[in-house]
């Protein structure tokens, strides 16, 4: 059976073969996905922290005691800033370097003032399990719930976190119920051997976690980036054809598709410029959006011209939603510096026959279109 020297050993040498995993990632990934710098330096400052421990009674006790709680914990909380970097929380530097430089100082009081052992564990167990327990809440109230994305790697961590904080509980019920001295920290006793191991484990499978989370989150990037168009966040036209033609051979009849064409977009970017152009470009789709349904996707069709699929739509309620957007736009200026420049749509909307493909009913849609912007533009034509 391992004692707890030879786990201590085995789990700082895990810990360091998961920061060099962590750290082998792309550098733009690190860069575009929060937290993934804290969990590789967590993972490494933790290998160290392990090895410090296994060295007890081999080094001096300034390094594998105090340095090593030190480390260990600053592992903890770089886990937990990692989490609020993953999730775009606002940071806790402050709060995190306080509590942590006061637990470290007691624990300190704790050893060389007078040596309290017992003390010793309960607040570094205390503090770390506090932490791991702020992380686990972050994981699961704020692990993804869109369509399409999975929570697995979230609730995986969030139990193994859970568990984690359990074993600190129960360390420090055992530590207050049971005083022992610092001499038995590396005594091969049942309790011991069973913390080691199950704490080892425990910090394998939450940097395991990291790796899981982080793959989702890059997963979802990816897709996010295919499926979307990158100026204006809208759905790509490849996307949105693609949902379109679903939507008509799924025979949920009816289906409506409106065709949007910014006015007079050419002025703009000949009058404000290129950088302005795109400005409204987004400005358009921002307006757009917030007053869509989540069914309602919107998609970039070309250039100045965006798609709005409308499904279990009839031709008059079509008309209602074109007319809806073409106000909600025209009410809602872009402002460029001081100014306030009006931007207006022509719409043009077509509600599928039966037995109509999709290239018919873009064609009717397009004709609309076109009607509207001879008609004076900012208007709405059905086809």
């Amino acid at each position: 059976m391992l004692d707890p020297r030879s786990i201590i050993f085995i789990l700082a040498a895990l810990s360091l073969l998961m920061s060099f995993v962590l750290f082998a990632m792309p550098a733009s990934i690190r860069e575009r996905i929060g937290g993934a710098r804290h969990w590789s330096l967590a993972m490494l400052v933790l290998a160290g922290a392990s090895s410090l421990y296994g060295l007890r009674g081999i080094i001096p006790d300034l390094l594998s005691m105090t340095v090593a709680n030190i480390a260990s914990l600053a592992s903890v909380a770089m886990i937990y800033s990692g989490s609020r970097a993953f999730f775009g929380l606002r940071p806790r530097n402050g709060l995190l370097a306080l509590g942590l430089i006061s637990a470290c100082l007691i624990m300190t009081l704790c050893t060389y003032v007078v040596d309290l052992f017992s003390v010793r564990v309960a607040i570094f167990s205390l503090v770390s399990g506090f932490l791991l327990l702020l992380y686990g809440l972050d994981v699961t109230r704020l692990r993804p719930r869109q369509a399409g994305r999975t929570s697995f790697p979230y609730l995986f961590t969030a139990v193994t976190v859970f568990f984690d904080v359990l074993v600190s509980g129960l360390r420090i019920i055992n530590a207050i119920s049971f005083p022992a001295t610092g001499s038995e920290f590396l005594a091969p006793t049942p309790i011991n051997i069973l913390y080691f191991s199950t704490h080892s484990l425990l910090a394998i499978c939450i940097s395991v976690g990291f790796i899981l989370m982080l793959n989702e989150r890059l997963h979802a990037m990816l897709e996010h980036q295919l499926s979307h168009d990158a100026l204006t966040n809208a759905y790509s036209r490849t996307m949105l054809i693609d949902m379109s033609q679903r939507a008509l051979t799924a025979d949920r009849a009816p289906v409506s598709l409106l065709l949007l064409d910014i006015d007079h977009f050419k002025q703009v970017n000949d009058t404000l410029g290129h950088q302005a152009g795109d400005a409204v470009l987004r400005h358009v789709v921002d307006t757009l959006s917030s007053s869509l349904r989540p069914d309602e996707p919107l998609g970039r069709y070309g250039g100045e011209e965006f798609i709005l699929l409308l499904r279990d739509t009839t031709a008059s309620q079509a008309l209602l939603v074109a007319e809806r957007l073409r106000a909600q736009v025209a009410n809602t200026p872009y402002k460029h510096g001081d100014e306030a420049r009006p931007i207006t749509l022509s719409i043009g909307c077509a509600t599928a026959n039966p037995g109509e493909n999709l290239e018919q009913l873009l064609h009717r849609a397009d004709a609309a279109l076109y009607r509207a912007k001879r008609a004076g533009r900012n208007l709405v034509a059905q086809g």
